[in-house]
């Protein structure tokens, strides 16, 4: 019996690859979530992505805090079981009128996991709208292999211009998000978005969970938080936890792991991999 969603959830999330739109919190909570990213944009003068990615939520509680709200990790437990581990996370901000956008992807094209079944927790700290540029999803591509072609754009967030081929627009889904709305997806997904058209920015944050028996291929000593359950493998060292905003020793961690995973990323495209 599911925690917190339907049964014919879970069967959509199995059949489509994404699961769309699951309320974590209220308005006004994620009012204030969104308030603490504005603060921290301000701080750092200018986007947060440019800074904190792969493990974006190690340097701050409050995003802490969000990767392991109990309403979110009891849908995660739903989708992928008892024991959940949080091994990274990302900031994906557009600002108002902005020209930048997401080619179709898969998450598994950057990634080397085994099995490929990790779960991207996307959360909206605003309204994610389809004038905004909200994610958009291709049902059922994750049944498949994708294969990606390299189409380098200075406008493209997906960083080598990866692109899946032959994807159908026409069956695309608009994940449309309210704040504090969530978009679940399987790794293996075809997805991607479009630029921002409104007058205000669009603010995303990327959590992604795994099963202890998931392992990460790529390198050796790949880390995580356990937040719920047992770690039944052992594949994951712990990674530490902040004692304050932009906690020093959580920075360089993750600027480490960070440089790691983009080599490792990387590798892909010098080998011309296109799976």
């Amino acid at each position: 019996m599911p925690k917190v969603l339907a049964d014919k959830q879970v069967a959509s999330y199995a059949e489509d690859g994404f699961l769309s739109p699951f309320t974590l919190c209220s308005p006004e909570e994620a009012a204030a979530f969104h308030g603490r990213f504005e603060d921290m944009e301000r701080t750092l003068g200018e986007e947060p992505q440019k800074r904190f990615r792969v493990k974006a939520h190690l340097p701050f509680p409050w995003l802490c805090d969000l990767i392991s709200h109990p309403r979110l990790l009891d849908a995660v437990e739903d989708l992928i079981g008892p024991n959940i581990l949080c091994w990274g996370s990302s900031f994906f901000t557009k600002m108002a009128h902005d020209p930048r956008f997401i080619s179709w992807h898969t998450d598994t094209f950057y990634y080397s996991f085994d099995p490929a079944e990790t779960l991207t927790a996307w959360f909206s700290f605003n309204d994610s709208t389809v004038e905004s540029g909200c994610v958009r999803y291709i049902p059922g591509s994750h049944q498949e292999a994708a294969i990606h072609d390299f189409f380098p754009d200075p406008n493209n967030l997906a960083g080598q211009g990866q692109t899946a081929r032959n994807v159908d627009e026409s069956r695309a889904v608009d994940a449309v998000l309210r704040a504090g709305e969530v978009v679940f997806h399987h790794e293996s997904v075809v997805h991607g978005s479009q630029p921002n058209e409104a007058d205000h920015p669009r603010v995303g944050f990327s959590i992604h969970y795994c099963a202890p028996h998931v392992r990460e291929t790529r390198f050796d000593g790949a880390t995580a938080l356990l937040l719920r359950g047992k770690d039944t493998h052992g594949y994951w060292d712990p990674d530490p936890l902040p004692k304050q905003d932009f906690d020093a020793d959580c920075i360089q961690w993750m600027l480490d792991y960070r440089a790691r995973f983009k080599a490792a990323s990387l590798q892909k495209v010098v080998a011309g991999v296109r799976s």
